[in-house]
């Protein structure tokens, strides 16, 4: 039969390996600063992509608008 000091010392020595598993889990500031660096970068490409489409886009439509007006004057 196990007394109540040795539960208590099992208690902590799970809490502790817990707590000591969770902070080597967790991401650091520095990692924090470093993901949002990236994530921006690759943010401000993905915006610049889907401008060079809406260009895109609209280049197509000046044409068929240009090309429809020719045709019905």
């Amino acid at each position: 039969m196990s007394t109540p000091s040795d539960d208590n010392d099992k208690l902590i020595s799970f809490i502790a390996a817990t707590v000591e598993t969770m902070r080597d889990q967790m991401a650091t500031k520095d990692d924090l600063k470093q993901l949002e660096a990236r994530f921006e970068v690759k943010l401000k490409a993905e915006i610049t992509a889907v401008r060079g489409d809406i260009e895109q886009v609209h280049i197509r439509l000046d044409n068929i608008e240009r090309t429809l007006s020719t045709r019905l004057n």
